[in-house]
């Protein structure tokens, strides 16, 4: 019996640690807080997206990247759209060089709505990272307040 409960103990463990990456909502000091756009040359925007795609939308995210080589600031917003106890998250996920090399995939959520409020968004603050930064990309998911995700759509 005990042989059973450890077995199905660790089956629960792993399920967990796969379904939410703990690296997602790591601590780093890759990015600051920054009153707004500095006017870095080059700028992309990803427009409203939905999750999930093609049925009755659960959430709805968007994000800007504006850089000048490898320097990078970001924006985005979140958008609950049902009353379904889950956030809206918009993630980000990049590459960052602090000094050994470029990482792998770093991943943030700066922007999250757990309100279902159908006027408001939750809109970022702007963010300019402490590092080269390079391959940054954007997702919409469904997630917990903490910023964790666990459905997401494609990287844009």
């Amino acid at each position: 019996m005990k042989r059973l409960l450890l077995l199905m103990f660790a089956a629960t463990a792993l399920l967990i640690g796969t379904t939410v990456p703990a690296q997602a909502q790591a601590q780093s000091d890759d990015w600051h807080q920054i009153s707004g756009w500095s006017g870095l040359a080059n700028k992309r925007t990803t427009g409203w997206f939905s999750y999930p795609v093609t049925e009755v939308y659960q959430a709805q995210g968007w994000g800007r990247v504006d850089w000048s080589g490898t320097t990078v600031e970001v924006h985005a917003g979140a958008y609950d759209l049902a009353k379904d106890g889950w956030c809206a998250v918009t993630e980000i996920r990049y590459k960052v060089n602090t000094g050994g090399g470029w990482s792998g995939w770093q991943y943030r959520s700066p922007a999250v709505d757990c309100t279902h409020d159908d006027d408001k968004q939750v809109i970022s603050k702007y963010y300019r990272g402490n590092y080269p930064i390079k391959d940054l990309h954007f997702r919409v998911c469904l997630g917990w307040r903490d910023g964790a995700t666990f459905e997401c759509t494609d990287w844009r």
